[in-house]
């Protein structure tokens, strides 16, 4: 394809927590695409990087290095995008984290909620309020937002987690159908079992390997590149019948609803063997997600 044949040609694209492993692929791929792209994170050295990897591919990139949950940062990097760039033609909530505060919701803390509000759904609205503006008067754009499976699923120890990840659902219905008129689409990805950054338990050793397919019906850990083929879809002119969803990309396990494969069967019943070792040390040297 030629630039001006590519499907994001001649689109500004502002991706919040754009550093992230998720986020950096679509940042590289909307940039393949044809997107000239502002990377909003708080971490230098890896929004520096994305920047790189996307003026290595010929599009204008631009660093916002912050903490976007701090009142005002989200709609300073909106204003770097129109300023910088033109405007903000697709926006990527990619921004998002349980900021490892699971615990019993009695031991939680309103402090802990607030802290998981402002990363998980404030940051959210306030993005897409300041974008919304800029988009309107061009009269088409595409939001993204970062949903979760455990905001439709249960996750125990994670109350409050999976409350603003099921608001960030409900955010995404009610505000497509509100803007849809106006040639605005928004939509949402719900992301489990794939290797990010954030989440330790990508990081397990080899001899763990052969347990995936269980987990995981496609039978493999998703990668950033698979997720960023969905936000892809759905910030191009295809989706443009696409409202107010969350696309679960998972691999199929909220689908599976707790089912698993054994060797001759599925089951709803899966063996936990750390409920029947001998030895109570051999569930201590398991990594902490098993045990």
């Amino acid at each position: 394809m030629t630039g001006a044949d590519l499907p994001h040609a001649g689109r500004v694209a502002l991706v919040t927590g754009g550093a992230g492993a998720i986020a950096g692929a679509i940042c590289r791929r909307l940039a393949d695409e044809g997107a000239d792209m502002v990377v909003a994170d708080r971490d230098a050295d890896r929004t520096d990087a994305v920047v790189s990897d996307v003026e290595a591919r010929g599009r204008r990139g631009v660093g916002v290095v912050a903490d976007l949950t701090d009142d005002g940062a989200v709609e300073r990097a909106v204003e770097t995008a129109a300023s910088a760039l033109g405007g903000v033609d697709i926006l990527v909530n990619a921004l998002g984290e349980h900021l490892w505060l699971a615990k019993p919701f009695e031991r939680s803390t309103p402090d802990d909620w607030d802290a998981l509000y402002r990363v998980n759904l404030l940051a959210t609205m306030r993005a897409s309020h300041a974008a919304l503006p800029l988009m309107q008067a061009r009269g088409w754009g595409r939001i993204v937002n970062f949903s979760s499976v455990e905001g439709i699923r249960a996750m125990p120890n994670a109350a409050p987690y999976t409350a603003f990840k099921a608001a960030i659902d409900g955010f995404t219905r009610s505000l497509a159908v509100e803007v849809a008129r106006s040639g605005i689409r928004v939509n949402a990805i719900a992301v489990d079992k794939t290797r990010s950054h954030q989440v330790g338990f990508y990081r397990l050793g080899e001899e763990w390997e052969r347990h995936v397919p269980v987990w995981v019906p496609a039978g493999r850990y998703g990668e950033p590149d698979d997720v960023a083929a969905v936000a892809s879809f759905l910030v191009s002119d295809a989706a443009g019948w696409i409202v107010g969803q969350t696309i679960a990309a998972d691999g199929g396990t909220l689908a599976a609803g707790g089912w698993y494969p054994t060797p001759t069967r599925w089951t709803n019943s899966p063996l936990l063997v750390q409920y029947f070792d001998d030895d109570p040390e051999a569930n201590r040297r398991r990594p902490p997600m098993l045990r």
